[in-house]
């Protein structure tokens, strides 16, 4: 089960936008970056024009049939050689309609996401639940993402991106074909460039996720959830995530002169979903943002935490560059695994990190585990609540029994792809389980 501990990081690399919502079909492209009338320049293209100064990258797409939810992801390349550098600082994504969402994520060089996708091969694509997932954690970063037919994203002044020629993409994009005829899955990102020198910082995104949502059918429930920056952090804006569930969205500062500030409220899952500071604000390493999502399940199933359209998700997005210069910034995305007392939900080292099971639930783990070592001992009484609750639910299980028959070295992710697609409602509980391995029992079950 150790090997569970990064594989539902689905959109932690991605989304570092102004703007997310999901498919609409009203839209109006920015004309934003241009002089020229759309009219003087070349033909729209999923309402993208080529930029002039930049370019454009369109994924090859696929067919998706009435009634099918699919995913994909296909490798790319950015033009020009490798000693080529480029700064981006505005992008455009386009989508056909149809699209449940799009990211667009780039491989650093050398790294171990870059030789798979130099061995799947530009053009090709493979069936997936994240780039991420598919190709590992390992060298993936952000160009951004959309669940609009049409979104900008545009980077404060002097901050942007950089890249460079012949660079691996990955277009990750979820279709779900609710027509009675097929529809041809299309995507593009527009790469607006920019001066070297103009750009001080290289920004990044962030996602906080919470999964420990959970509305029961007919019901209202709001979730609430708190992340800490592990060092100090620039931070311009902020945006919403949920499905066509949620309702509400609050966030407010953790810590600081600011703790306990509500700053922004969104009412509107599909348009209202983004929250831009006059001018980007410092927050220091221990403080940090504390969110809210409300849903209301007007179904007869029960709304979890999962990687379907017809789940449930919950996360704060958002933008990220470095506080304290030539400090390099690391991953500050968390997931919020456990709920306190006081209805508040943290990330597995936080907060003081999971309670330790009560005796009777450290017994009954006991009693049904097999093997009695110190591994599941540690698991037991670290993890038992979390560890029972994946066991006795049938998409935790399912997931978890997949994982455990994975063979020893091998990508294990990609391996149990179909099994978390099948029994997406699962991935909330499943991570809860892992995360708390991980942090309680990572040297005991080494």
């Amino acid at each position: 089960m150790h090997r569970l501990g990064r594989v539902f990081i689905r959109y932690c690399v991605c989304l570092a936008v102004v703007a997310v919502g999901c498919a609409d079909d009203d839209y109006e492209p920015s004309d934003a970056g241009g002089s020229k009338s759309r009219e003087e320049v070349e033909p729209e293209y999923l309402g993208l024009r080529t930029p002039q100064n930049g370019f454009q990258i369109r994924s090859k797409g696929a067919e998706v049939g009435s009634g099918e939810d699919v995913e994909y992801c296909e490798v790319a390349r950015l033009p020009g050689d490798a000693d080529e550098k480029y700064f981006a600082n505005r992008f455009e994504l386009g989508n056909q309609k149809g699209s449940h969402h799009l990211i667009v994520t780039a491989a650093l060089a050398g790294s171990a996401a870059e030789a798979k996708l130099q061995e799947l091969g530009e053009g090709n694509r493979v069936p997936c639940l994240g780039a991420e997932s598919k190709f590992g954690p390992d060298g993936l970063v952000a160009v951004g993402g959309s669940q609009q037919p049409y979104t900008e994203i545009v980077m404060p002044e002097d901050v942007g991106r950089e890249y460079h020629g012949g660079q691996y993409l990955v277009f990750d994009y979820h279709y779900l074909n609710t027509r009675d005829e097929p529809i041809q899955a299309a995507s593009a990102v527009n790469f607006h460039l920019t001066d070297e020198g103009s750009v001080k910082h290289i920004a990044r995104g962030f996602s906080f996720s919470n999964y420990t949502i959970a509305t029961a059918p007919g019901t209202e429930a709001s979730f609430v959830g708190e992340c800490l920056f592990n060092t100090d952090v620039m931070l311009s804006e902020v945006t919403r995530h949920t499905h066509r569930w949620g309702t509400d969205f609050a966030v407010w500062f953790v810590g600081g002169d600011r703790d306990g500030e509500e700053f922004w409220t969104s009412d509107d899952w599909q348009h209202n979903t983004q929250y831009a500071f006059d001018k980007p604000l410092r927050v220091s390493k221990g403080q940090g943002l504390r969110f809210r999502c409300s849903f209301n399940n007007d179904t007869s199933r029960a709304l979890r935490y999962g990687t379907s359209a017809t789940d449930e998700m919950c996360i704060l997005f958002g933008t990220i560059w470095e506080a304290n210069d030539g400090e390099q910034l690391k991953s500050q995305s968390c997931s919020i695994v456990w709920v306190g007392e006081d209805g508040v939900g943290h990330s597995a080292a936080e907060a003081g990190g999971f309670p330790a099971s009560s005796e009777a639930e450290t017994s009954a783990c006991m009693s049904g585990a097999g093997e009695k070592n110190a591994c599941t001992k540690c698991r037991c009484e670290a993890c038992a609540r979390p560890l029972i609750q994946c066991m006795t639910d049938t998409d935790c299980k399912a997931i978890s029994d997949c994982y455990g028959a994975c063979p020893k070295g091998t990508n294990c992710n990609a391996t149990c792809d179909a099994t978390v697609d099948e029994h997406s409602s699962g991935v909330g509980p499943i991570t809860q389980m892992s995360s708390c391995f991980n942090t309680r029992c990572a040297e005991a079950c080494q």
